[in-house]
């Protein structure tokens, strides 16, 4: 039989799940209404990482014998219409937080494992956890830093048009060369 206690960790256990639901749902909306293609692979990827996140924890809480405790949570609201907003994809990374840097010095997410009553199951689900959501959040960083170069309303060029723009402006360089010799021998 299952010890029912309530073990001190299950609030941080409920938070995740809701959490993570919610980036799913924001992420995978925003994958699907951006025009980037580069960046709807980043926010996929990470978007299926929050899924599965939500669902090993609930899973992990269900085998502790609880179930799921559902709260409201304001800011999901206001993410998903900023996501499936027509701004900027920039603007919405810094709407939601990208903009700032990554971090204050202090490990919030370590301290998920502070809690020295947590069995070896769900300190390794949590450790996975973290590495993940580290690892998320940097590529997220990457893509906001690689759309913020990219000129407003537009697309990163694909290889094809860099070459064209490099073959014009190679082009644009000879003859002012060819004009500058030409101007020399007269």
């Amino acid at each position: 039989m299952k010890d029912t206690s309530k073990p001190s960790f299950l609030g941080t256990m409920n938070a995740i799940v809701i959490g993570e639901r919610h980036g799913f749902e924001f992420l995978d909306a925003w994958a699907r209404t951006t025009a980037d293609a580069g960046l709807a692979a980043c926010l996929k990827t990470v978007a299926l990482r929050e899924a599965e996140h939500a669902a090993a924890f609930e899973k992990r809480m269900c085998e502790l014998g609880f179930s799921l405790q559902e709260k409201d949570n304001p800011a999901f609201a206001k993410n998903m219409d900023l996501v499936t907003s027509e701004i900027p994809d920039v603007q919405k990374f810094e709407q939601l937080g990208f903009d700032k840097a990554g971090g204050d010095g202090e490990d919030r997410l370590l301290q998920i494992l502070a809690d020295q009553t947590i069995d070896p199951s769900t300190a390794g689900l949590m450790g996975r956890y973290i590495a993940e959501e580290r690892d998320s959040g940097r590529l997220l960083r990457a893509e906001y830093e690689r759309v913020k170069r990219a000129e407003p309303g537009q697309t990163t060029p694909d290889l094809a048009a860099l070459c064209a723009e490099v073959e014009a402006l190679r082009q644009a360089v000879e003859a002012l060369q060819g004009a500058k010799k030409r101007s020399k021998k007269a």
